[in-house]
């Protein structure tokens, strides 16, 4: 019972609101889940990329992890999940970043990208938290569009960025880059798309209903009060 309440208070009392919880508590969630979802995106990523065993190419989690800190964590350090993910899965993997020849520098825009989305989830949560609920079909096809677009915009930015560390600064260039990138924002929209459907859309459902309950039982019980 005590190892439920305490699930409870880090995982669902951040959806409630500030009254489920005092000041010292509600930063001491914030902070847990911070280094939670951080953690998770790095084994993540190391477990795909550094173990090879992504089903197909451009197949990741941390987009996901963006989005649903951003959701989940009720303040703006959600947007840290996406960096030091990335930042320290990258130094764990040994990629060069930052440093060397020009194209160690993409980490600029694929780090920014991923920041964008999680700007993005922060300011439309409670639009997500009321439209992504249940398996019906109006979550699932919202779900799935949700990591198609995100991906969409991720995939053009972190190619322009190609385009200007790499090539020539010419429309006919970035068009090139644009049409090579094809094939792997592909497999990232499939990737996405999935990772929404299948892993996003069940957890704030879950989160959701437990909110619903939350709310009923003290609606019942200010009534018994009063």
């Amino acid at each position: 019972m005590k190892k439920q309440k305490h699930l409870y208070f880090l995982f669902i009392s951040p959806l409630l609101g500030s009254e489920s919880m005092n000041i010292k508590g509600y930063i001491k969630n914030e902070y847990f889940l911070l280094t939670t979802l951080i953690l998770a995106g790095i084994l993540g990523r190391i477990i795909l990329v550094g173990y090879h065993l992504q089903p197909f190419p451009n197949f990741e989690i941390i987009m996901v992890i963006t989005f649903l800190a951003a959701i989940i964590i009720r303040s703006k350090i959600a947007l840290l999940v996406p960096f030091f993910s990335m930042f320290l899965s990258d130094i764990i993997l040994g990629n060069n970043i930052f440093i060397g020849y020009p194209m160690n520098r993409i980490v600029i825009f694929t780090y920014s990208a991923f920041i964008f989305l999680a700007f993005i989830s922060y300011f439309k949560s409670n639009w997500f938290k009321h439209n992504m609920i249940g398996f019906t079909p109006k979550s699932i096809i919202l779900s799935g569009s949700t990591g198609l677009i995100f991906t969409l915009i991720y995939d053009i930015w972190t190619n322009f960025g190609w385009w200007y560390l790499l090539y020539p600064h010419t429309s006919e260039t970035f068009i090139g880059v644009l049409i090579a990138g094809i094939p792997f924002m592909i497999y990232h929209m499939l990737s996405n798309i999935f990772m929404f459907i299948v892993v996003a859309l069940p957890i704030i459902s879950y989160l959701a209903t437990y909110k619903s309950i939350h709310d009923k039982i003290t609606t019942v019980s200010t009534k018994s009060i009063s």
